[in-house]
């Protein structure tokens, strides 16, 4: 019998060649509306080195966002602010046999801190699941540490 790899073993390439197009793209500029944000960030490994093409799914009540990590381990995503405050995220890169699930809050911390899912985090590790603000009106920062000392919380799925 012969083994084929599946689309989530073959990661690295796969997704460089497929998703081209998507990652020469300029971000997108945000639009007046107040409901439109940009985050930005960078995902990077134990070591603090960045993870180049690697795939971020943003996933929202009703939006969706799908961006792609250069060279250097930044990834930009221009979504629209969803109702509920956060974003559940599927990160896909080389060496994961499936993605990893993990949560992004963009609201404040203290009004988010009921959301039953954060019930589950140990407090000082819900600051990963935090963006954080670059000074500018809609615009966020959250990077992703994959594991090691200040690594993201994932939750099971």
């Amino acid at each position: 019998m012969k083994f084929i790899p599946t689309a989530s073993q073959t990661v690295g390439p796969f997704f460089s060649i497929g998703l081209a197009p998507l990652s020469q793209q300029e971000p997108e500029a945000p639009e007046s509306s107040k409901d439109k944000i940009t985050i930005r960030g960078t995902l990077c490994d134990a070591d603090r080195s960045p993870i180049p093409d690697a795939l971020l799914e943003f996933w929202g009540a009703k939006e969706f966002a799908r961006v792609p990590t250069s060279e250097d381990g930044t990834f930009v995503v221009s979504p629209v602010l969803p109702a509920a405050q956060y974003f559940d995220i599927l990160i896909f890169m080389r060496g994961l046999m499936k993605p990893v699930y993990t949560r992004l809050f963009l609201g404040e911390r203290d009004a988010a801190l009921s959301d039953p899912i954060l019930k589950l985090v140990p407090s000082e590790r819900i600051a990963t699941l935090f963006a954080a603000t670059d000074g500018s009106p809609n615009h966020f920062v959250w990077n992703v540490v994959m594991q090691g000392e200040n690594e993201t919380v994932f939750f099971e799925f």
